[in-house]
């Protein structure tokens, strides 16, 4: 039978055959009750018009992406660049280049565009870095309030837009002439695009860090003072403002310094763990929101000070203790370092 006069019919037969038969073409041919070399050749022509067998023909759409092996190979090298990127950010180094006491200001949660922002603290905290050149400072996060779903409601009450408030934002890591180690991004920050904001904004110039940042602070002669900032640390207590980080103090790893805000809250506390054999500070600042209506409203007292921490460190100090020394008033904290700079060079 040629091609021709094969019927559709038959050349259905001689496919479906094959595949029922697993493709043994011996297998198929006794199923139709042909010889093997008259169903190959039937099997040949029905092959060829195989398309037309069909009520339609579809096109054959290219994968949308590249083969799953190429995918594995490109997450394998993704994986590779990711992890050394979280290595190098734990407990990464700062070379400090100024020589002897240096001091370094934990800004709490700044809010620069609520109206309970207490902006003449604020600028001039930021005043007090701008004239001092071995002063620096880490934004513990929430530089804005960036308020979103039900909480939008809130942007209402403010006088300062969205447009202004992130105007402040540039001012305060950009202008302000204070001298960033570290940025937080806080829960605040997180919220919307906040964070991608205020990084494409500073990120040039001042080191963002997702909720926390641990770096050492690496001095001429080799000493160096470790620092654990975080937004918050995990664990509240009703009896201690300082529960988190003393949790991570006596649970974590050790540092010199663990400093956190959130809470609108400020504590300083100095302590020796004689069994890890180290002093260490636990600070928490209170921000720069001294207004808060719903905190009024839920009974909870504004505090008047400790807006922010500054720690003094001398590297040539004789004694764990009086490696580092914190302050709850900037102004008198700059005082205590223009004393011990002045001490340091006599």
């Amino acid at each position: 039978m040629t091609q021709a006069a094969l019927s559709d019919d038959d050349c259905r037969k001689a496919i479906d055959a094959l595949e029922a038969c697993e493709g043994n073409k011996t297998e198929a041919a006794k199923l139709l009750g042909l010889n093997r070399k008259t169903f190959c050749s039937r099997l040949v022509n029905a092959l060829a018009r195989k398309d037309s067998l069909k009520p339609i023909t579809l096109p054959e759409f290219p994968e949308d992406d590249l083969p799953v092996r190429d995918l594995i190979e490109i997450n394998k090298k993704r994986f590779v660049k990711r992890e050394a990127h979280a290595t190098a950010r734990k407990w990464f180094p700062i070379k400090v280049n100024v020589a002897g006491p240096i001091g370094v200001s934990f800004f709490g949660d700044p809010h620069v565009d609520n109206n309970g922002c207490n902006w003449p603290l604020l600028d001039h905290h930021c005043d007090l870095h701008r004239k001092n050149d071995a002063l620096f400072a880490v934004n513990i996060g929430d530089t804005t309030d960036n308020w979103m779903g039900r909480l939008l409601r809130l942007a209402a009450k403010s006088d300062t837009s969205q447009s202004s408030a992130r105007k402040l934002a540039k001012w305060l890591l950009l202008d302000s002439g204070v001298t960033w180690l570290a940025n937080l991004f806080g829960n605040h920050d997180d919220w919307n695009d906040g964070a991608a904001i205020l990084e494409a904004m500073a990120g040039h110039v001042v080191p963002m860090h997702d909720w926390q940042a641990q770096f050492r602070l690496v001095f001429p002669k080799g000493r160096e003072c470790r620092v654990w900032a975080a937004h918050n640390f995990a664990g509240h207590s009703m009896w201690n403002t300082l529960h988190g980080p003393q949790k991570a103090a006596h649970t974590k790893d050790a540092a010199d310094i663990y400093a956190a805000g959130h809470t609108h809250n400020w504590a300083v506390h100095q302590e020796e763990s004689a069994s890890k054999g180290f002093v260490y500070w636990l600070i928490r600042s209170r921000g720069y929101k001294f207004i808060d209506d719903h905190a009024e409203k839920l009974g909870h007292a504004g505090q008047q000070e400790g807006a922010a921490i500054t720690a003094i460190i001398d590297p040539e100090a004789k004694s764990m203790a009086g490696f580092v020394q914190c302050f709850a008033d900037m102004d008198e904290a700059v005082d205590y370092l223009r004393f011990r700079r002045k001490r340091a060079k006599a």
